[in-house]
């Protein structure tokens, strides 16, 4: 993973020992990548992108949020089509079980994700189905309680499972010394998400990124992604996979119908999700996330292409052709306010 900041005049400094910012402020509009000199890459279609996941090769390093209103059986064909991964959500088993069997009928990758109650019997219902990969989605992954019934399906029934959300390194040396071996990483920076404005909890996400990385887990960014130079700074800064949700929003692939030119979107800590799946509101659990209807917006594989064009060209100002070498000679500039309103389109419009 790139640490690399530039100061001038060719110096450089090493995160967490930058002098121009706070290492723990750091979010994506906060920085830019610097294009580098005497680079050999002709063209972005030299770029090659793939990946090791789990047990999965990507072709592309991109995978959807386990969203009720984004990822669905639908998304998952999709993406595995286009060499990225699904996270399925966590709905009521039977459910989720039936959506599992169809998929593995047609050997389609995806990740399931299941809740810490009745986690372990959970775990072995989708490993009759033939699931290697299993999520334990739960928003404060830090507990101790996640990271231990994380390791006990893990070494017990042989499978791969990811953890989180977590945030800092002490959380990510955690899951390290229990055996796991990814990380869903991220607190507050979805953009259905409103944990920061109700708790006060989060961190920003690219300093996340460094923080969690530097444990040598396998990273999943999760949360802040709006652009395609987001995704490639995540990707820059060691992540191994970008999860994306809501910038998918309203694409005919996510799961419900078109109603009036729009789709519904929500987060799974949004009161409308919590009143359909039998959580109640109270002294004891807020909203942490929204409900909103977003204008349908075609097909999904344009915007993952977006995505994906604005990784392999900020690739080719690296001068890299893989994500190893991306990520080896990446350098950050870290931008004042103005520098990040220069960088976009400002021609005055009559």
């Amino acid at each position: 993973m790139s640490k690399n900041f530039y100061q001038a005049l060719g110096k450089t400094e090493a995160w967490p020992n930058i002098s121009s910012a706070h290492p723990a402020s750091l979010t994506y509009d906060d920085v830019l990548l610097v294009p580098q000199a005497n680079t050999k890459i002709g063209s972005r279609k030299e770029t090659d992108l793939s990946v090791q996941f789990g047990p999965f090769t990507l072709s592309k390093p991109i995978v959807t949020a386990p969203m009720d209103t984004i990822s669905g059986e639908k998304m998952a064909r999709l993406m595995h089509k286009i060499g990225g991964l699904t996270f399925m959500p966590r709905v009521f088993i039977d459910e989720a079980l039936e959506a599992c069997k169809n998929l593995q009928k047609d050997k389609i990758n995806a990740v399931y994700s299941i809740g810490l109650k009745n986690a372990f019997a959970d775990a072995q219902a989708f490993k009759k189905l033939g699931a290697k990969v299993l999520l334990l989605d739960v928003a404060h992954g830090g507990m101790q309680s996640v990271v231990n019934a994380a390791a006990e399906i893990q070494d017990k029934l042989k499978m791969t499972v990811i953890a989180g959300n977590i945030v800092s390194y002490d959380q990510a040396m955690v899951y390290k010394e229990a055996g796991l071996k990814i990380a869903r990483v991220g607190v507050g920076g979805g953009g259905m998400c409103i944990t920061r404005l109700v708790a006060g909890a989060g961190f920003p996400q690219l300093s996340a990124v460094f923080e969690t990385v530097e444990s040598g887990l396998d990273v999943i960014a999760d949360g802040g992604i709006r652009k395609p130079a987001d995704f490639a700074k995540a990707i820059a800064a060691g992540a191994k996979v970008i999860m994306v949700g809501s910038i998918l929003a309203g694409t005919e692939e996510t799961p419900g119908k078109v109603i009036g030119g729009v789709k519904k979107a929500r987060g799974q800590a949004s009161e409308d999700y919590m009143k359909d799946n039998g959580s109640k509101m109270g002294e004891f659990r807020s909203a942490e996330g929204i409900m909103t209807m977003v204008p349908y917006k075609g097909p999904a594989e344009l915007i993952i292409d977006d995505l994906i064009g604005g990784l392999r060209s900020a690739m080719s100002y690296v001068g890299a052709k893989d994500i190893q070498e991306f990520q080896s000679k990446a350098q950050f500039a870290v931008v004042s306010q103005a520098a990040q309103g220069e960088g976009v389109a400002h021609i005055e419009r009559k």
